[in-house]
């Protein structure tokens, strides 16, 4: 049985339900309207699959029914604990809370995608690990989703039992009196929001604020009303950059001014979301201490200058009765100062390589502060996000959660250099963090797993596709990243241009027209999935994996167009044969930022495109320059 995620306990027994028109789905009389919403669900569910719709009702004496699915609430369970038992004659699901119930029938729910109409008769008995289990979203870098994309992506979380959403934004929420911030960025608005947590909270969902209070305020920083708060003022151009908004831009914490910005941010942000907690980032203050702060820095130190400001925006947030979070890759570089912080704040303590170990948790741990483990789902500045490296990445940051007695997990996507994966591609990491958060104790397996999401979540009855993207993503040894880098910085900046010039060098050429014909291999296969796949969704997604994969293969040949020019020619002795027809290649990367742009549109807002496209008009231009 594929279950995702895997219950706790299974016990199988000789016999069959079998799913008819006549089954009715009774409410035991205590139930409430968010249990009849999870009835709802369920039926739509068997409409969807059997073509016939079930009758729900409510009764004390539910045994006059021959056959029935019933929805008991026991008071002896635990908050998100259920039963879910399956017999010949009746399915029952017992819980304490709607919660558990909720839980239940997406279980259920997965039996009969599996299974059809004959369900096995069996007994689960299930409960989470992680009272906390997340999943952190950016909608700031480039792609703000459309509100029904974001309630697409609460429909999937809760069906996995994610219980907590995080939304990531610096400057894409539309603050009063900021309009210069945000006016070309198609901003998150107020009502948008509070529709998504009223949504969040029909499936069970916690839907928690998160905004940068402290690095990462590019565009707030760059605008003339703000511009005279930044650390480095010295650092803004007129040009915008992908790469600087990831790099710079820290607030000066030695002017009032800053406190007076962010509590102004803070004040229409907190009204709007139920959670009672709040995420005030903090992270990445690469400038803090080196402009404006330097001689506070001195007699100070950085990371007292970096507390004390913390602590000043904690105590904001804390006056409206907040649990606050914060990311904690800075405090882990002044390790002696984490207890300075106000001891009731959570550390997010974040990881994204494939090889992490476990010292930053343990840290944390010893120093008693609570803390969630945020491993990440891999696609950032990749057209085809790394599965292999984010599914290790997701094992190892759990089990250290677990060592360590984390609270929770927060599983993270991000979106560098504007957000060029499709959302897609950060599913079947969702999915598998997902599993953990919920059981950690599954086999670590990734090719069953791959095997299973492909199976459940798109529809493949090979269980192929999730391997087939994996390889995918393996064929981006340069990719959107490097061609953003040699856009933007190759004639401004020594260091990254030598950076870049340094891995083109070293790069194996022949291999990347390899990689090539491995790529038309996948598409190939990605087109026979998506003929034989009969769920217009699963085509869909499909169909913007196969787009991934137009977009991976050009960039790879023109990365091997500006190898040979930039760089063969002066370092290197051995040149490749190549096409010469430059200017065909430019066309066929417009048709393909087309069809991109098609995908974009559908799901998410104008938002940042035209940043994208930029990037593409530049590489266009040199391709029919050469």
């Amino acid at each position: 049985m594929n279950l995702i995620p895997m219950p706790r306990k299974i016990q199988y027994i000789k016999e069959e339900f079998k799913l008819k028109k006549e089954v009715n789905i009774i409410l035991d009389y205590n139930c409430s309207f968010d249990d009849l919403n999870s009835a709802i669900l369920l039926q739509e569910e068997i409409d969807n699959t059997f073509g016939f719709k079930v009758n729900i009702t409510k009764a004390l004496n539910y045994h006059i029914y021959n056959t029935f699915i019933c929805l008991k609430k026991n008071s002896s369970m635990e908050d998100e604990e259920y039963k879910l038992s399956i017999k010949k004659d009746n399915i029952e699901i017992n819980a304490a809370t709607s919660k558990g119930l909720f839980y239940g029938i997406q279980t259920l729910i997965q039996i009969i995608r599996e299974y059809g109409y004959s369900l096995p008769a069996l007994i689960i008995e299930d409960k989470p690990y992680f009272k906390h289990r997340g999943f952190y979203h950016d909608v700031t870098r480039g792609k703000v989703p459309k509100l029904e994309t974001l309630m697409n992506l609460v429909d999937k979380a809760s069906f996995y039992k994610i219980n907590e959403l995080q939304l990531y934004i610096e400057h894409t929420f539309a603050f009063k009196g900021m309009s210069e911030v945000w006016i070309d960025k198609d901003p998150l608005t107020s009502e948008e929001i509070i529709l998504l947590d009223r949504y969040c909270k029909n499936k069970h969902i916690e839907l928690i604020p998160s905004i940068s209070t402290f690095g990462h305020l590019y565009e707030v920083l760059r605008t003339k009303s703000f511009k005279n708060l930044c650390e480095l003022t010295e650092t803004i151009e007129p040009e915008y950059s992908f790469v600087d908004r990831m790099a710079h831009h820290t607030l000066n914490v030695t002017d009032e001014d800053s406190m007076k910005l962010i509590k102004n941010m803070l004040e229409q942000f907190i009204p709007l979301f139920s959670s009672n907690k709040f995420n005030i980032c903090c992270d990445e203050t690469f400038d803090l201490g080196k402009g404006k702060s330097s001689k506070e820095a001195d007699r100070l130190g950085v990371g007292k200058l970096y507390v004390d400001f913390l602590n000043k925006v904690i105590s904001i947030v804390k006056k409206y009765n907040k649990e606050i979070m914060f990311w904690g890759d800075v405090i882990l570089n002044h390790p002696d100062l984490i207890n300075t912080i106000d001891k009731d704040a959570i550390c997010l303590n974040w990881n994204y390589w494939c090889g992490v170990e476990e010292k930053d948790t343990r840290i944390i741990a010893e120093s008693g502060r609570k803390q969630y483990v945020c491993p990440g789902v891999g696609g950032w500045s990749h057209l085809m996000n790394l599965m292999d490296n984010a599914f290790e990445n997701i094992y190892r940051m759990i089990s250290y959660g677990v060592k360590y007695d984390a609270i929770g997990v927060l599983n993270t996507n991000w979106g560098d250099y504007g957000h060029i994966n499709l959302l897609s591609s950060s599913i079947p990491g969702m999915i598998y963090g997902a599993a953990l958060s919920w059981n950690p104790n599954i086999e670590k397996d990734f090719n069953k797993m791959y095997k299973d999401i492909s199976a459940l979540e798109f529809g493949d009855g090979s269980g192929t596709l999730i391997s087939l993207l994996a390889e995918l993503s393996k064929c981006q040894e340069f990719g959107w990243s490097e061609l953003v880098i040699w856009k933007e910085k190759f004639n401004t900046n020594e260091h990254i241009k030598n950076e870049l010039i340094r891995k083109m060098k070293t790069a194996k050429i022949h291999e990347l027209k390899e990689q090539q014909e491995k790529i038309l291999k996948i598409e190939e296969k990605l087109e026979n999935l998506s003929h034989n796949t009969k769920d217009t969704k699963s085509k869909e997604m499909i169909q913007e994996f196969i787009v991934a994969a137009r977009g991976i293969l050009l960039i790879n040949k023109i990365m091997v167009v500006i190898i040979n020019n930039y760089v063969i020619k002066e370092y290197i002795k051995e040149s490749i044969s190549m096409s010469n027809n430059f200017k065909e290649l430019a066309e066929k990367f417009e048709e393909w930022f087309y069809d991109y742009s098609v995908i974009w549109r559908k799901t998410n807002k104008e938002s940042e495109l035209y940043r994208i496209r930029d990037v593409i008009k530049y590489t266009c231009s040199y391709l029919r320059d050469i």
